[in-house]
């Protein structure tokens, strides 16, 4: 498959390494673009161009470059080495430990699979396995400076002080001059309990870094060993002065508040820091950070309050429930614990146990208290209220809410509930207002951290544009083999219906649903990391194209416990339909499940939901936002699904109130599995579930209801202006 050099224009690849030797990134990727066509089946070119790619930070492509010439040259080892380090740069340990392995079954002694395979190890926890593969490593590559400070990082973590030290001796006859084995090396002595020479090596570096984080915390650990614990903490004063929000300046200001009067404090920082690094997704390192505070501190509230927003992050939803039941036991005055536990029991639909867990919270509310917690309670009593049909009820918590001096997030979520709470008293009028309030708090919010326009409804009008001018038409065939089990993708408009049809799916004994989880934003991700990004690589799919992203999506199925092949793969994203080119082209055996309801129910509904914000959710912050993405959007699922021999099955919100039983049996057809009686029960099987993760978790738990069908006659006066725009859809689809 390879192309003979002599088919490379010899000027393009000479501007090509001219880019790539400059360091300019842009420049390189746009050359690579001009001339991609001409490498695209050469291994070894592509194995080149990659590595410039990862050497210039542009990993994601070097990732895809890697993998097309390991298939077009799949014996070169050194091609699956650097496949293998791209996937590790992806902090992918697991497919890169694949490629190291592939290369040890026939080269045992392999240097730098052996050092990839070691690291692979170490991130899986094998420290035994990891240092084994280390040494043989060393055997082949003895004065490999990066296998040399790997290797005695490893044996620092792993305590093993005589092979670190080893290491450090090697380094120092090989790169005496190098910073990066002054701070190692540094960090490894005050661990060792020689403080005073580590603090030499540490100031060392700092004076080529001065700016360097880490530097900085290990000099105030260095001399809270000495016994100059105010420095220290001067220092990480001054390092949180400089870069606030290190959760590791917080966990070391702990250690400094050694004296038993000071466990308080010590607490307060290390909470901080847990808060930290479950915010940053390191939750291997908040979770150690909490086991250290709760021994010294088993009494602590506060304590197992983080333990429990840790648990909770981690979706160990059980876990984060004793924590918080652990918390009031020991402080039932800690109104944090108690928002926290009554509004997990909201979120997994225990209505009665969250308002029992607030209304004791609010019997402890008193002066010296931070007020978010009771307002956190008083929220949580409002929605129990709302649940139970007692809007007046649920409207003087929120008056009681708001009569304390709150953030806008709060008021913002107060405005929601508002909104409501007035519409379940009939009152529109007030409810729309409140809705509006709370879209406008939402909104500032998000523009003052993401100015400028918004990128989402950018893309689908470019996507759009494209398909206008006929793309589709462009697009090569491909000789791929198809896969025996292609996923179904369930797609449509927010609030369209799509929650209640996978939740009645998600009962069948041969359908696995995933619900709204990343594997295709990771397979557009990569599309968009290929020569020509997204849309356009589309068009020059070929099988190794294919196979790399749906590899991509596999595997994140996979880490989000759908990774049973066996059964259908029911994937639940409303706005997937804006990429269905994209599934169908990886996918071409898919089916398309469009759910459908009426357009000006779901503009509203859109404009009612409290989102979490990101730049497609900000669309529904105003009614405008929200009828220009829905129509962009149907115009161009119109123009894709009429052009592409796509497989859809239309479902109707309406008709499935109407008729439970005949339109999910026509969906079972159209997937191909049989009718199970157990589909009717999808709402027990919400309740019983704990936490959905939709802005639909409370109406799922539900049995079919008749509320929210047509609902947007209530307000066809705040949409007026909206109905011209919406009425070609509302014909379109049958509505008229």
């Amino acid at each position: 498959m390879r192309k003979e050099s002599n088919e490379i224009d010899p000027e393009w690849l000479r501007s090509m390494r001219d880019a790539m030797a400059s360091g300019n990134a842009a420049e390189a990727e746009a050359s690579l673009l001009r001339g991609f066509g001409q490498v695209r089946n050469d291994g070894v070119r592509l194995a080149e161009l990659g590595r410039h790619m990862l050497r210039m930070g542009r990993g994601r492509m070097a990732l895809y470059l890697f993998h097309r010439a390991v298939a077009l040259e799949p014996g070169d080892a050194d091609i699956l080495q650097d496949l293998g380090r791209a996937r590790l740069e992806a902090k992918d340990p697991a497919s890169a430990m694949v490629c190291f392995e592939a290369i040890l079954a026939g080269r045992p002694s392999h240097g730098p699979a052996n050092h990839g395979l070691g690291w692979c190890l170490w991130q899986s926890g094998d420290r035994p396995g990891a240092a084994a593969a280390f040494t043989r490593a060393l055997a082949g590559q003895p004065d490999s400076l990066p296998l040399l400070l790997d290797f005695a990082r490893l044996s620092r973590e792993a305590g093993d002080a005589r092979t670190a030290e080893r290491c450090f001796a090697d380094i120092e006859r090989l790169a005496p001059e190098d910073p990066a084995y002054w701070l190692a090396y540094g960090s490894f002595l005050c661990e060792q309990g020689r403080a005073a020479e580590a603090l030499q090596w540490i100031d060392r570096y700092g004076r080529q870094h001065s700016d360097d984080a880490t530097a900085r915390l290990e000099k105030a650990r260095c001399l809270r060993a000495l016994g100059q614990v105010e420095q220290a903490m001067r220092w990480l004063e001054l390092l949180e002065a400089r870069q606030p929000g290190i959760p590791e300046n917080s966990e070391e200001y702990g250690y400094c508040l050694a004296d038993p009067d000071q466990a308080g404090l010590r607490v307060a920082h290390w909470s901080r820091a847990i808060a930290l690094w479950t915010a940053a997704g390191a939750f291997a390192k908040a979770a150690a950070l909490a086991d250290r505070l709760l021994a010294g501190c088993p009494q602590s509230a506060i304590g197992w309050d983080a333990l429990a927003r840790l648990e909770y992050a981690r979706e160990h939803w059980d876990a984060a429930e004793t924590a918080w039941r652990k918390a009031l036991e020991h402080d039932p005055t800690l109104l944090d614990a108690a928002a926290g536990l009554a509004h997990y029991y909201e979120d997994t639909n225990r209505g009665d146990e969250a308002a029992a867990v607030a209304r004791i919270g609010l019997n402890h509310v008193g002066p010296g208290q931070r007020p978010s917690g009771a307002i956190e309670l008083h929220l949580a009593l409002s929605k129990a209220a709302r649940r139970s049909r007692d809007p007046d009820a649920g409207l003087t918590h929120l008056a009681a809410a708001e009569a304390i001096a709150i953030s806008d997030s709060q008021r913002e979520h107060v405005a929601f509930e508002h909104g409501r709470l007035l519409e379940l008293k009939s009152d529109t009028d007030k409810a729309f207002a409140a809705f509006e309030l709370g879209n406008d708090l939402s909104l500032a919010e998000w523009q003052r951290t993401h100015p400028g326009p918004n990128r989402y409804l950018a893309g689908v009008e470019a996507m759009l544009e494209r398909v206008r001018g006929g793309c589709l038409r462009t697009w090569n065939s491909i000789d791929a083999p198809g896969l025996p089990a292609a996923p179904a993708f369930l797609i449509g408009f927010p609030r369209s219906g799509t929650s209640l049809l996978n939740q009645v799916l998600d009962g069948h004994s041969r359908i696995q649903a995933l619900e709204e989880k990343p594997p295709a934003q990771k397979m557009l991700e990569a599309v968009r990391n290929m020569p020509g990004g997204y849309p356009d690589a589309m068009a020059g799919f070929d099988a190794i194209d294919l196979g790399f992203l749906r590899d991509a999506y596999f595997r994140s199925a996979a880490e989000h416990g759908a990774g049973d092949r066996s059964k259908l793969l029911f994937d639940k994203f409303p706005l997937h339909i804006n990429i269905a080119g994209l599934l169908h082209r990886v996918f071409p055996g898919a089916r398309f499940v469009f759910s459908l309801r009426h357009p000006c129910d779901v503009v509203l509904s859109c404009f009612m939901q409290q989102f979490r914000l990101n730049h497609a959710m900000t669309n529904f912050c105003t009614l405008e936002g929200a009828v220009t993405l829905y129509t962009r959007t149907m115009d161009l699922w119109e123009i894709v699904r009429t052009q592409l021999p796509l497989s859809v099955h239309d479902v109707r919100y309406e008709d499935v109130v109407a008729d439970f039983d005949g339109q999910v049996q026509a969906l079972c057809d159209f997937l191909q599995v049989s009718w199970e009686e157990g589909l009717r029960h999808f709402a027990a099987r919400a309740r019983d579930r704990g936490r959905i993760d939709t802005p639909s978790y409370a109406q799922v738990s539900r049995p079919i209801y008749r509320e929210a069908v047509y609902r947007w006659e209530r307000y066809r006066r705040q949409l007026a202006p909206w109905l011209p725009v919406l009425q070609p859809y509302i014909e379109r689809f049958g509505y008229a």
